[in-house]
């Protein structure tokens, strides 16, 4: 059996992050009693695209890091793949209200994509 650690810690930490964000809109619903929607509040809806942007960009990156792994990328290039993800992540949330947050998903995006293209490349290519 292949193991494939980066995308198993990638994939275990994402779900992780899924469970805090939905923990955290939760409770903020009842402090607010907005059970459906944003209701107009601006800071719930806030929440609920950084809950939602994760699960866009999430999927993605786990399935072109775990493709890319079971072809034989590199791990340290993989780890650095996540790690920007990961910042990525963390610069979206704080740069939620700003036009440079691009930046944030240049970061998110970025990495995903460039496996994507090592991976059609290891199997039409070479």
């Amino acid at each position: 059996m292949t193991t494939i650690p980066v995308t198993i810690t990638f994939i275990s930490l994402y779900a992780v992050a899924l469970v805090i964000l939905t923990g955290w809109i939760g409770l903020f619903r009842g402090k607010v009693g907005i059970l459906r929607g944003h209701g107009g509040n601006a800071a719930l809806e806030k929440r609920i695209r950084y809950h939602g942007n994760l699960i866009e960009n999430a999927p993605a990156m786990a399935l072109v890091l775990g493709a890319s792994e079971s072809l034989g990328m590199t791990s340290w290039v993989l780890w650095l793949a996540v790690c920007s993800f990961v910042v990525g992540r963390v610069l979206y949330f704080q740069l939620y209200d700003q036009k440079i947050r691009a930046l944030a998903m240049s970061l998110t995006q970025f990495p995903a994509g460039l496996l994507a293209l090592w991976c059609l490349s290891a199997i039409y290519i070479t």
